[in-house]
């Protein structure tokens, strides 16, 4: 992690962005495993086990890549642009 500085500012971006992932993956998990059950009219108890691994896969690429994204403002927020003088 050379492109991240050492230290409170290091910690805090990483922490707002594990914040930021649990978020998304509620809310991925409510929308997709609620449009799943809405869609194919069964219960979660009835699932195939092929069911239970797309929904998962799709919880963990979606919920990865709006993390990504929301972790761009953060980048910004916590760790900004650093001056020259800084980095000696």
């Amino acid at each position: 992690m050379a492109f991240l500085p050492p230290g409170k500012k290091r910690r805090n971006f990483l922490t707002a962005q594990a914040c930021v992932f649990i978020v998304v993956a509620i809310i991925m998990t409510r929308a997709i495993i609620g449009g799943a059950i809405q869609e194919y009219n069964m219960p979660l108890s009835t699932w195939p086990v092929g069911l239970y691994i797309s929904e998962f896969f799709m919880i963990v690429i979606y919920s990865s890549v709006f993390t990504l994204l929301f972790s761009i403002p953060l980048w910004y927020f916590f760790i900004g642009t650093q001056d020259p003088e800084q980095k000696k």
